[in-house]
């Protein structure tokens, strides 16, 4: 399987792609006296121009697309993802295999349900820059902490989740306006939440049965404190590459996968 190596490539391959599904943009609808005070205190000038309201659309609609074996892109996607989190070749589009980078089961499909082809695409967007994939490497290897391990693509669909949740309720538009970019505000607003939960799970020894109280810490975040969080984002990122600190240690990545493929074909025998 041939990997990917350019977002844009994906980015405008899901623009283009007929997803079938209809999108509201606008809040809900209100009515009498409510809906002229409502539209008094509206900031017109945070209306997005048509072209990033479009792209902001296209966003959301991933999230109602499911992941699809047939689509050649999503296989690409999938298979740089887990190129690029392990330096391994997924050897099939079904097996144990997945689970090392924490999906739930055989089948990495059915845990896109809640946040579609959406949940994919933004882990992959931070994995194929060299400033931030050594970071999403970290992130892997506090997964496979034995007192604090964590299903790291469970984890990063939950936070998918959020930044969709912020995406929709026009939490993000006074910044892509200003940016000018939907697909990198949203990739921005990613890293930012997924680093606080990784930077507050490594520092207070966190465990699976902390995940709902930071999960609600990180949606409180998204909505007030997201510019500080993602400066704080940037200065890791930027101490990572001064310091030239090691990311997750491959080679026992590859051990656990070949342990646990050893494992599974002991228990099929």
């Amino acid at each position: 399987m041939t990997h990917i190596t350019n977002l844009d490539t994906v980015w405008n391959h899901l623009k283009s792609e007929n997803v079938d599904h209809e999108v509201d943009l606008q809040p809900p609808e209100k009515y009498g006296w409510l809906s002229v005070f409502c539209n008094l205190l509206q900031p017109k000038s945070n209306l997005l121009p048509k072209e990033l309201s479009d792209e902001k659309s296209v966003l959301i609609k991933l999230s109602k697309c499911p992941f699809n074996h047939e689509d050649l892109i999503h296989m690409q996607m999938i298979s740089t993802l887990f190129n690029k989190l392990t330096g391994l070749n997924s050897p099939a589009a079904i097996g144990s295999h997945w689970e090392i980078i924490g999906f739930q089961g055989l089948d990495p499909a059915t845990d896109f349900r809640g946040v579609g082809i959406l949940g994919l695409l933004q882990p992959l967007a931070v994995c194929l820059s060299v400033d931030t994939l050594p970071f999403m490497s970290n992130v892997v290897s506090l997964s496979h902490s034995p007192s604090q391990g964590f299903p790291f693509m469970v984890l990063s669909l939950n936070v998918s989740n959020i930044v969709l949740k912020a995406l929709r309720d026009g939490v993000l538009d006074r910044m892509i306006k200003e940016k000018e970019a939907v697909l990198g505000v949203t990739t921005k607003c990613y890293t930012a939440i997924l680093f606080f939960i990784y930077d507050n799970w490594k520092k207070e020894k966190l465990t699976l049965s902390d995940c709902g109280p930071v999960f609600k810490r990180a949606e409180t975040i998204c909505k007030k404190e997201l510019i500080r969080h993602m400066s704080n984002f940037d200065n890791y990122v930027k101490e990572l590459t001064l310091n030239e600190t090691p990311a997750v240690q491959l080679e026992q990545v590859q051990f656990d996968f070949m342990k646990d493929m050893s494992n599974s074909a002991a228990m099929t025998t």
